[in-house]
């Protein structure tokens, strides 16, 4: 494609990839300088000797290649992946899902509902991209713009109509979504995650709003959140879902078990009755928010009803596994409301002990590191605290780090989660529960920049197998 196809300039030569990584050989690539840790400014050489053709900068550089000077380069890689993948969003139907936690089983759910009215749906987030039979990984939430306007032309080639996309808050700081229309952008709830990137939570929750209030057709929101009334004085025409606030979509008549749970949903004055097969007061709200999105979309009550029950599992979502010696949820929680939200659902049916076994990211954010640790010993019986994705960090540092927060309720220290999870297996009784918490469906550990294969789960039937449990 033509340079002054993809971005408005006066060169037209021939581009044939777009990078923002200089290090990456290109054939005629367009690369762009981003801001953040490093400055990419400082890579242009590099990029040029790398087969980059062309330039998106902030400043004039020494080159002897086109340079395009824009205010933002983030942006403008958005927009100009859009052009180069010659706009695959505008042939697609977008919702867009952002907050702290629930995204990916709202999403799930909003697909299950989409599927049954008919639709073709695709999912991109947490858990990958996922359209039909095909999965496709991912390192990010939300990828970067180059990599996700690929990703949607793939979609639109294999015939989708809907994407489901989760939104995380660093996608809207890095403006990954400038350009795109969401026929929806919905909001599930904010707590405290993520503040090594962001500093504070006003910060945080900045970034999130930027993009509820972006270009979207209609905005579903969370009246039982704190933010989420800030947000609904501020969005004129947004669609409200809740619980215990006055909203447009509302439960009542709650109740749960460790077969899932059921209420009666009120969806603009007209009555059905929800059962979905998770547990957990949070999945209430999940439930609630895709049936909100899905209304907006003008799918009818009876579709939504059928939709939510037709969920039968969502991937490192709480996933039971049943043992002859106990019963072990692996589940993604990883920030302390989230696991708050778990063991709160876990106790509603729990018949023995609650054994949790978690551990913190590294090179993320410390202040959340001890609030977990509190979360896990107020909702549990026993606290092993292990390694989750210690990164570039010492794992005991971080254990340390989060032991604080448990003080002097049981609990036990065991670097290696395999051996961790192991022990809290041993130890538990036929009516005990062992959570498993924080890394979910991940197929891997983040361990000194190496993502080396593993997952709780294929750990766990491994040693059901091996040890008869």
């Amino acid at each position: 494609m033509k340079l002054d196809e993809i971005i408005e300039c006066d060169y037209g030569i021939e581009i044939g990839e777009l990078t923002h990584d200089s290090r990456l050989r290109t054939d005629r690539g367009l690369y762009f300088c981003l801001v953040g840790t490093l400055d990419g400014h400082d890579y242009a050489v590099e990029a040029v000797k790398n087969g980059a053709v062309a330039v998106v900068c902030e400043r004039s550089l020494d080159l002897d290649v086109p340079q395009i000077v824009v205010a933002d380069s983030r942006e403008a890689m958005s927009r100009c992946a859009a052009a180069f993948y010659s706009h695959p969003e505008r042939k697609l139907k977008l919702v867009g899902i952002t907050g702290t936690n629930g995204k990916t089983t709202t999403s799930f759910i909003v697909r299950s509902i989409l599927e049954r009215n008919g639709n073709r749906v695709a999912i991109i987030g947490t858990n990958g991209v996922q359209f039909g039979v095909s999965r496709i990984s991912t390192d990010m939430t939300t990828p970067d713009p180059i990599e996700l306007y690929s990703i949607l032309d793939r979609l639109v080639r294999s015939g989708a109509e809907y994407v489901v996309m989760e939104v995380s808050a660093h996608a809207a700081a890095l403006k990954k979504t400038a350009g795109l229309t969401f026929e929806v952008a919905a909001f599930t709830n904010f707590t405290q995650d993520h503040l090594d990137f962001f500093g504070d939570m006003e910060s945080y929750f900045a970034a999130k709003e930027s993009f509820l209030k972006g270009d979207n057709k209609a905005v579903v929101i969370n009246s039982d959140d704190p933010y989420g009334l800030r947000l609904l004085k501020e969005i004129e025409g947004a669609l409200s879902y809740g619980y215990v606030n006055p909203a447009d979509i509302f439960g009542i008549d709650l109740s749960m078990s460790e077969h899932g749970l059921s209420y009666v949903l009120n969806i603009m004055d007209e009555i059905v009755n929800v059962k979905f097969s998770l547990p957990g007061r949070f999945n209430m709200y999940n439930t609630m928010c895709a049936a909100a999105v899905c209304h907006a979309l003008g799918v009818s009550a009876s579709v939504i009803e059928e939709g939510i029950g037709w969920v039968k599992k969502v991937d490192g979502r709480f996933n039971i596994i049943n043992t002859t010696s106990c019963s072990i949820i692996i589940d993604f929680a990883h920030t302390d409301d989230g696991l708050k939200n778990v063991l709160s659902a876990i106790r509603e049916f729990v018949r023995g002990r609650i054994i949790t076994v978690f551990g913190c990211g590294g090179n993320r954010d410390r202040a959340k590191r001890a609030k977990m640790g509190f979360a896990a010993a107020q909702g549990s019986d026993f606290v092993v605290i292990t390694s989750d994705n210690p990164r570039f960090e010492r794992p005991m540092d971080i254990i340390i780090e989060a032991e604080k927060g448990v003080g002097d309720r049981p609990h036990v220290l065991i670097e290696e989660r395999k051996e961790a999870i192991k022990y809290a297996i041993e130890h538990a009784g036929k009516d005990d529960i062992v959570l498993i918490a924080g890394k979910g469906a991940e197929k891997y550990q983040e361990i000194c920049g190496e993502k080396r294969p593993y997952s709780d789960e294929e750990f766990v039937m491994q040693l059901v197998a091996e040890e008869g449990i």
